[in-house]
Formats: C-alpha cells, structure tokens, sequence
C-alpha cells in the first residue's frame, strides 16, 4: 500500500498523536509476578512497540481492590509497588514511539473468594457466575464507597507511572454488572432506570476525574448489547454509550458485543477458528455512527485487509488487532514497509486463551517467541 494507506494515517486523541491506528487491546497474558508487570511482561508489549504498534493495552484487567482477587494473573492496581514497574514498560514503549494505557477493573462476580485472601466476591446481586462458580455477596453501601475510592486511588497510580491512560472494563465485571437484568436485581437507588443503574459508574467516573484531572485518557470498554435475552439490550446499550459520551468524563469508547455467561456464549464476544471474522464490526460502526465519538474494537480482525476495512469505512477510529499481535507484533511496521505477505497470521486457535483459562500463560501456536522474548528472537535472521 501507499502512504495513504488508512491503517497509517495518525489518529488524535485528545492531546495524544497515535502514529497509526492500530492497537493491541487489553488482554491478561498471565505474565505478571506476584501482581506485578516485571520483565517478562514488560518484554512482550516492549516488541510491539519495536513492530511500529501505535497503543499496547496493558493488563485485561488490573484489579483495584483486595476483595477483587486476581482469576488469570491480573496486575495489582491496588499496591503502590506496581507504579515503577509501569513506569519501567511505559517509558520503553515510548522510546519506540508507542502510547501505553491500561485497563483497571473491579471483577465483581468474575472471580471467586478462594483466589487470595478469601475476601467474600462482591456483586449488585447475589447471582452465581458460571465460570468461577461463586456465590457473591451484595455489596452494600459501604462497599461501594470503599470501591469507588479504590478506582481514584488505582487511576492515580497509573497516571504516576507515566501511562498515557486507563480504560475502565464494563464488560462481565462489577461495572456492568449494574447496568444488566440479568445480573442486577437489587431494590434500591442502584436499579430501576437507566440514570440509576449507571448510578455508580458514574460515581467512579467522578473519582477518578477529581483524582487525575480533566486532560488524562480516561476511556470505558463496554458491552453495547449483551445479545441476551434477559439481558442488556442492543437499544439500552447505546443509550449507556450515548450518555456516557453527554457526560463528558471519557475519552473513547472500547465496544463489546455479548455476554460471557457460558461458554459458547463467550466464543462470540472472542470468535475462534471456524467461525466469522469480525462478526461485531457493522454493530460497532453503528454505534459509533450514534455517539460521534472515538471508537475502539476488537473481536477476531486477524487480517490487514479487514482491518483497512474497519478503518477506511469509519466503522472505528482504532481497530484492535490482539491475538493477531500475539502472533506477528510487528505487523505495522511489515505493513509500513511493504511486506505485509511477510505477516504472521493468527489463525484463531486460540490456544492463548486456552492456557489462560487452563491457569498458564499465553504462548502461541504459530509464535514460539511469544511470552519467552528474554531468550528467543522474534526477527531470525536469515544464516549466509
């Protein structure tokens, strides 16, 4: 392709030059040390930068509270010690000309009492979660206040240690978990219309904003439409994006499409080999169309092609080309130089995920370098 490629073209956001619009979402490949972003973690985003990547997401996601305990070797947000670890990946990425941001969460209900210091798991209801088999307790009052703090405080962390921004995850977690029927039965301020389910993300938004000030990246990645008959729907979840973009205290908006209630529901929100590529694009270009806003997404755009695609249509402003980049992470610069033939593809295998599910880290099946950068090359040189 030419310079006009639109894979290349600079993206601004806010004050941040994003050097071309591509991006790795965040994602937990369970490298983290005790909590912690250490070498071989901070290695493993280091080489997408070197691969010409404009925004690594780190963390999928980092915890901001105790009683949310790590399931898949989430990053503590909580502890002050994370803040040089951070700094260390961050300002190395930026020596490559690559922004950094994380994502913070509270799991909520995803996660369960047994995984560190059996803390009870808190939710809006006391509704089990499949995957990690737990029976949440209610969070009361008093609970949601300490929480609320917890994301100020994680939010501050971060913006000390250099990142360029944070996203905040309502997708399957304690955020979200408001806004769905499905999992928010409570009778209080906190359910009933939409104002009041999105009461305490709202009141989160304002922590961290009074915490960081107005001109650090603030974003949420979000579920639009749970896909689900009981429970968010498509038109409840563009009406959250549209009034979270009115009130004025986010940056971007990170789309989700489905729910992670089973299994094979989990497939479609991160499709696997045999099924679509980017089944959720045309939703999120709708839902961008509707906000006028950033928009960023990823959900098996594998391929450059459907990836200049997603961008030359306006179906987003950043496409997120994970997985792809735990097999090839220097896909923009082979793009940048011509030689996308030369790329690595993801085949959706998803053994990456499959590791992680399974309590490992993420490796690769068509990328042995992935994860073990310390002591294997991703570039080979070709022997004379």
């Amino acid at each position: 392709m030419t310079r006009k490629d639109p894979l290349l073209q600079p993206f601004q956001l806010k004050h941040l030059t994003l050097r071309n619009r591509i991006m790795s979402t965040s994602h937990e490949p369970a490298y983290s040390e005790e909590g912690m972003p250490k070498q071989r973690y901070r290695l493993y985003h280091v080489e997408k930068a070197k691969g010409g990547i404009a925004l690594t997401m780190t963390a999928g996601s980092a915890v901001v509270s105790e009683d949310s305990p790590a399931a898949f070797g989430n990053l503590y947000a909580y502890k002050d010690e994370i803040v040089p670890w951070l700094k260390d990946l961050a300002d190395e990425c930026h020596e490559y000309g690559t922004a950094v941001m994380i994502q913070i969460t509270h799991l909520g209900r995803r996660t369960n009492w047994n995984k560190a210091d059996w803390l009870p798991v808190l939710a809006p209801s006391p509704i089990r979660e499949p995957a990690h088999r737990s029976f949440p307790k209610t969070a009361e009052d008093w609970d949601l206040d300490r929480i609320v703090r917890d994301y100020a405080a994680a939010a501050s962390r971060m913006q000390a240690a250099g990142l360029d921004g944070i996203e905040l995850e309502a997708y399957g977690h304690l955020l979200d978990g408001f806004w769905s029927p499905a999992t928010n039965q409570r009778d209080d301020d906190y359910n009933g219309s939409l104002d009041n389910r999105l009461r305490f993300t709202r009141r989160v938004l304002d922590a961290i904003r009074a915490a960081v000030g107005t001109e650090f990246i603030v974003g949420v990645r979000m579920v639009a439409d749970e896909d689900w008959s009981k429970g968010l729907s498509r038109e409840e979840g563009v009406e959250i994006a549209q009034r979270l973009v009115a009130d004025g205290k986010i940056d971007f908006l990170n789309l989700i499409k489905g729910h992670i209630e089973t299994d094979a529901a989990l497939s479609k929100v991160i499709p696997i080999q045999g099924m679509p590529a980017a089944p959720h694009l045309d939703f999120t270009g709708e839902v961008r169309a509707a906000t006028q806003f950033p928009v960023f997404h990823a959900a098996r755009i594998n391929d450059v092609a459907t990836a200049r695609h997603a961008i030359a249509e306006g179906k987003l402003d950043m496409v997120g080309m994970t997985r792809a980049h735990i097999a090839d992470p220097h896909i923009a610069k082979k793009i940048s130089e011509g030689r996308e033939a030369e790329i690595r593809p993801c085949v959706g295998a998803t053994y990456c995920l499959d590791r992680i599910y399974e309590g490992h880290e993420a490796l690769c099946i068509h990328n042995p370098a992935t994860g073990r950068e310390a002591t294997m090359p991703h570039i080979i040189r070709r022997s004379t």
